[in-house]
C-alpha cells in the first residue's frame, strides 16, 4: 500500500472516529437532556444515528472511489 492510500484511509478513518463518538457521548447519561431533543419530531439521539450510518456509507463510496481511481493511475 503506497503512502497516499494510507494517508487518505486515515483520513477518512479520523473522520468517521470523532463523529462516531460524539453521537456516542452525546447518547451517553451525562448528555441525556441533549439525545431528547426534538427535532422534526423525532429526538437528536435518532438523528445522530442516521448521520453515523449515511457517514459510513459516504465513506466507504469515497474510498472505494479513491481506490478505483488509484488503481487506474498504476496500470497506465
Amino acid at each position: 500500500m503506497n503512502s497516499s492510500k494510507i494517508k487518505f484511509a486515515s483520513i477518512l478513518l479520523a473522520i468517521y472516529t470523532v463523529l462516531y463518538f460524539g453521537v456516542a457521548l452525546m447518547t451517553s447519561a451525562t448528555f441525556k437532556d441533549i439525545a431528547a431533543l426534538e427535532i422534526i419530531g423525532l429526538p437528536l439521539a435518532v438523528w445522530g444515528g442516521l448521520l453515523i450510518i449515511v457517514t459510513g456509507v459516504v465513506i466507504t463510496r469515497l474510498y472505494l472511489r479513491r481506490l478505483e481511481q488509484l488503481e487506474e493511475e498504476g496500470a497506465n
